[in-house]
């Protein structure tokens, strides 16, 4: 299972607020600070949720994961399609039940239900059974939709967790101004039933509609992209100008893997590790060519400190030289 690009970018809010605990809690996990600046980052739940465990002792908090949401300064749109239905559904209900639907594009192994009551709704999060450290998930899923319905000015009835703490409770109400239950049975934000059903006054059905029709496609690409060359080129992009940075350690950690089962994997497909980076930097190389960028400034988007080095790479890879290959684009 996996947590996807928007979740990790949220980290690297807390990363730009906090930038000396989020690096020692990177280098305690084995990824490098800079990674979470990708734009295209798919990395395992297991290091999602080792980065929360490490943070508990580094910001010494035990109810860090509750916390982290609102300590990120996350708001609806920064979380693009789920956070944007947040933002314009109708109502609370009607929000959560959409987010429901597409939650799995951005967290895979959590599901929200709502249990409607005489006064009150729950908004449970239950996370998959086969997860480690469940209930941990399921707080900052919470901190996240707790963050979201504060950054719309509505009030929390009460946050509920399976958890329990060493701090005072007065602490939590601080960051969400509500009471907040330890040792419960389920992990939930509740409301007042006048809250949750209250009209949005930013409400715009229409672009619920899109937005539905943009997670349905993100679904469908989700579901092809299960090939371990696909995930690999998500992970190198992911290093955006620092591909120098690429090594097989660093990245069988980020994909969940021994560096013994990607070679494997790899041989599978009948070619290896650094075949397929060559691979990736030739096409992001010819695909900077043809859009007209100078051979240096490829090189160096590569990672060569020479562009001289550059072009023999490109050489032994193109079987020709990059103003050769620049030309013979011109010409198509």
């Amino acid at each position: 299972m996996n947590v996807h690009s928007t979740v990790w970018r949220s980290i690297s809010r807390l990363q730009y607020l906090y930038p000396n605990e989020v690096n020692q809690i990177c280098q305690r996990i084995g990824i490098s600070p800079s990674l979470l600046a990708g734009h295209n980052l798919t990395l395992p739940l297991t290091l999602f949720l080792n980065f929360f465990i490490e943070a508990e002792d580094i910001f010494d908090d035990d109810l860090f994961s509750i916390k982290y949401a609102r300590m990120a300064q996350i708001r609806p749109n920064y979380s693009e399609i789920l956070g944007m239905i947040s933002l314009y559904s109708p109502n609370l209900i009607e929000s959560f039940n959409l987010v429901n639907s597409y939650i799995n594009l951005e967290l895979d192994g959590i599901d929200i239900s709502l249990i409607q009551k005489t006064n009150v709704v729950d908004i449970r999060f239950v996370a998959n059974a086969a997860i480690e450290h469940a209930s941990l998930y399921e707080n900052l899923c919470m901190s996240i939709f707790a963050t979201f319905i504060k950054s719309l000015h509505h009030p929390i009835d009460k946050l509920t967790t399976k958890t329990t703490t060493k701090q005072a409770t007065n602490v939590v109400r601080s960051l969400f101004h509500c009471p907040i239950q330890f040792k419960a049975n389920h992990t939930a934000i509740i409301l007042t039933n006048e809250v949750s059903l209250k009209q949005n006054p930013t409400a715009n059905p229409k672009l619920i509609s899109l937005l539905e029709i943009m997670a349905k496609e993100k679904i469908t690409q989700k579901a092809n992209e299960g090939n371990i060359v696909n995930r690999l080129e998500d992970i190198y992009n992911s290093y955006e100008d620092r591909y120098s940075n690429i090594n097989i350690t660093e990245t069988s950690n980020l994909l969940g893997l021994s560096i013994n089962t990607l070679r494997r994997e790899l041989s599978k497909r009948k070619t290896t590790f650094r075949q397929t980076l060559n691979n990736f930097k030739l096409k992001k190389a010819k695909s900077m060519l043809a859009s007209n960028y100078s051979v240096k400034r490829v090189a160096y988007s590569l990672g060569y400190t020479e562009p001289s080095a550059f072009v023999r790479w490109f050489i032994n890879q193109a079987k020709q030289t990059p103003k050769e290959y620049k030309k013979e684009v011109t010409r198509q």
